[in-house]
């Protein structure tokens, strides 16, 4: 029967599918997580075009945290398996994505040969990788390596050009004791300026005796007109920095630290026993030095992050020993380089534990039995590595192996349906 002039029809009842995409995309960036909104892509094909605009995804990056994946081997044990969140670890359903394809994918092997392709960093879902050409032996000092960006989801690389000979030449007469490529975010991502996705700096450290080398590359939009070229920033004296001293006579050069750490635009190395850190901002190329809460032995393991408004945090352990604790450096003005106790932490017992960094939201922790290497391998317990919840500060197996991952790189980021390419 018809309806009467002038009377509505019943509404239909509203669902998801009859929302407008402006509020769908409201509700989907209130989805507790990365899982959760790759589950909701699959409901439709619509939710699935809505989510797949990158627009919509820079605004859900930019509002989560990238869940921790797993664990990629360092660029010395190509062929080890990646390592991913193992049930029930809250991130296991998301690094579940990966299963299945990740193995070729992080190995990088669609690079062209013949070169040695060397892991050396990942950050943004992008490896970097250094290459030596078959017969070429291996030494920092010609500046010689290739270096590739890749994007290892889509398959993609850009190879960058060679450090120009003038600017390479000056480096090389100081004959550098170190030559460390790593990744950076790009300029625009540091300043919370909108960027492409598509952007992204390589920095390569060339530690001299009195002398620091930066060379810099940038690509992407905001990269400035030096765009797809190598230019170097040079600091005399550094390791005055580390000495605390404003002599800038030539004094002893020290060792630079392996590990580097990323916190609100800044790259930091710890130096034990000085106990000095010093911090590289990627804003203005500087270097700067702060004191360390104290001056501890070689064997004092520190990871650096961000803190709340700005500031920096550190978990530091003593290698061996069970307590962990959590320090803010304070910067409210009236305390300039001290840091404030915040949390003290017990770590499992009869086993060494190693701070293998921050990332996704988790400090991650790797335990190994202290019987671990008075077995042959086949007859080796599994190594447990165990995640800090930086919110809830609930300690959780995060996986479990019989392969010690040493300095390994953690991998935070998107499901592949989430994540466009970044080359």
């Amino acid at each position: 029967m018809a309806a009467a002039p002038g009377r509505c029809r019943e509404a239909l009842p509203t669902t998801l599918l009859t929302l407008a995409d402006e509020l769908l995309e409201e509700i989907f960036l209130r989805l507790p997580g990365a899982a959760d909104l790759a589950r909701a892509s699959m409901a439709s094909v619509s939710f699935r075009r809505l989510i797949a605009d990158h627009g919509f995804l820079r605004r859900f990056r930019g509002g989560h945290l990238p869940p921790l994946l797993g664990v990629i081997p360092s660029r010395h044990r190509q062929d080890d398996p990646t390592h991913l969140a193992q049930p029930p670890h809250p991130c296991a359903a998301a690094a579940s994505t990966l299963a299945g394809f990740h193995a070729a994918v992080f190995s990088c092997s669609f690079l062209p040969s013949p070169k040695r392709w060397h892991r050396r960093d990942l950050r943004d879902g992008r490896v970097l990788l250094s290459g030596v050409p078959e017969g070429s032996k291996f030494d920092c000092r010609t500046l010689a390596r290739e270096l590739a960006v890749c994007d290892p989801l889509y398959r993609r690389y850009v190879l960058l050009p060679a450090i120009p000979d003038d600017l390479a030449a000056s480096v090389v007469r100081l004959q550098p004791q170190r030559f460390e490529p790593f990744l950076a975010p790009p300029a625009a991502a540091v300043e919370d300026k909108e960027e492409d996705g598509m952007s992204f700096r390589v920095i390569c450290l060339a530690q001299c005796a009195t002398k620091l080398v930066l060379f810099i590359f940038s690509r992407g939009r905001g990269a400035g007109a030096g765009a797809g070229q190598w230019r170097s920033v040079t600091f005399d004296n550094w390791n005055a920095l580390v000495a605390g001293s404003d002599n800038w006579a030539p004094c002893v050069a020290y060792s630079w630290p392996w590990r580097r750490h990323y916190a609100h635009g800044c790259f930091c190395w710890a130096f034990y026993p000085e106990g000095k850190l010093i911090v590289l901002d990627t804003r203005t190329m500087d270097f700067s030095a702060v004191n360390l809460p104290h001056a501890g032995s070689n064997q004092m393991q520190v990871v650096i992050l961000e803190a709340g408004n700005g500031r920096l945090g550190m978990f530091m352990n003593e290698y061996l020993t069970r307590e962990l604790s959590y320090v803010v450096l304070r910067n409210d003005g009236h305390a300039a380089n001290q840091w404030q106790s915040e949390a003290t932490f017990s770590l499992p017992l009869n086993q060494r534990n190693m701070l293998m960094g921050v990332a996704g939201g988790y400090l991650l922790i790797h335990g190994i039995p202290e019987s671990f290497f008075s077995f042959p391998w086949a007859e080796r317990e599994d190594v447990n590595v165990f995640s800090l919840n930086l919110k809830t500060l609930q300690l959780e197996p995060f996986f479990a192996s019989k392969h010690c991952i040493m300095d390994g790189h953690l991998f935070a980021g998107f499901p592949p349906s989430l994540s466009p390419p970044t080359i």
